[in-house]
């Protein structure tokens, strides 16, 4: 049975998950996208969320929760949840991490956490409940039969599935030809989920060839409800250089150091194309960096280091340790790590 959504929102209700919000995730008040995509999702509307990175797009994921709870209270024992396909693995684990520190159950099932038996358990009358409001999966998981038969098909689970949402959604329509050709069949996803369930595809990245390309493949109406806030920045410029050295030197790269040796080296990103290239650069500026900089401030990051590692480099960004990450677009959208 198609779950059923009012058309009407309750004024109350809505002001009190807007408080609740506010208190739990620690900010002053939500933006209007924020509210218009919970809205959106609680009216059982279909949703392309296009918001630029670090503009709040994951609190507008959970409004719908907050809408149906009373208090902080209510989310240990909600049964509610909202199922969120995600592209990497480092993603899946920084969003889970990010809502048990607020104190929302969530899980992410992977090779590196959680598996799918964790998403349930036995209570203590003999019913099976469920232990997260969040469960974030990879395409590959979403569509594997394993997740189908212990999850999909599950009664308490298509019960209580409130949402799904499609998080780095231009992945569907940029990697779902070779690299992860799993992100261009969602739509078989969908058709194995409630008929009628609000679907939200959210990314920082979606011009309208993308949007469209990306309902298309997964089989969502193109008047579907668009959500956007413009990604142009005031204070970001593009600028073009012209190499004065061949590329496969490098050398160009040495005009990132200061001119003043004694001068900071600003935290700064390089992406490249390759690990090779990745791992080649952090040696070169390495061996060329300032006499009073560590070697150790300069890192490479790619898909292949080990989790840990990734740990360690994502630390030393936010703490302001390391001064340069040479990356492939695996560190990209991993994290906002500047503010």
């Amino acid at each position: 049975m198609a779950p059923k959504y009012p058309q009407t929102l309750d004024q109350g209700r809505l002001e009190r998950a807007e408080r609740l919000l506010c208190e739990v995730f620690g900010i002053a008040e939500l933006r209007e996208h924020q509210k218009l995509a919970g809205k959106n999702i609680l009216q059982g509307k279909t949703t392309v969320y296009d918001v630029p990175t670090g503009g709040g797009k994951t609190i507008g994921f959970w409004y719908p929760f907050f809408y149906n709870w009373e208090s902080k209270e209510d989310i240990l024992i909600s049964q509610n949840v909202a199922l969120v396909v995600s592209p990497l693995n480092a993603l899946m684990n920084s969003q889970a991490d990010a809502l048990r520190e607020k104190g929302i159950p969530a899980l992410a099932v992977n090779s590196e956490g959680g598996k799918i038996e964790d998403i349930f358990e036995q209570s203590m009358d003999g019913p099976v409940c469920l232990k997260h409001c969040v469960i974030f999966v990879s395409p590959e998981m979403a569509l594997s039969t394993l997740f189908h038969e212990k999850v999909l098909k599950n009664k308490m689970f298509r019960e209580n599935l409130v949402e799904l949402v499609v998080d780095e959604a231009h992945s569907t329509s940029e990697w779902g030809e070779d690299f992860r050709p799993e992100y261009a069949e969602l739509g078989k996803l969908l058709a194995r989920i409630l008929s009628g369930l609000p679907v939200l595809l959210a990314s920082a990245t979606m011009p309208e060839d993308v949007i469209h390309d990306t309902l298309f493949k997964v089989g969502l109406p193109q008047r579907s409800t668009h959500v956007a806030v413009s990604n142009a920045k005031c204070n970001v410029t593009l600028l073009v250089r012209i190499l004065q050295h061949p590329s496969t030197t490098y050398a160009d790269l040495l005009t990132l150091f200061p001119t003043n040796s004694n001068a900071e080296f600003p935290q700064t990103l390089v992406y490249v194309n390759s690990r090779t290239e990745a791992e080649e650069i952090q040696d070169f500026l390495c061996r060329h960096c300032l006499l009073h900089m560590s070697p150790n401030s300069i890192e490479f990051y790619h898909q292949n280091i080990s989790d840990k590692r990734k740990r360690e480099i994502q630390d030393g960004l936010r703490s302001g340790c390391l001064r340069c990450v040479i990356a492939t677009d695996a560190l990209g959208i991993v994290h906002p790590f500047f503010g």
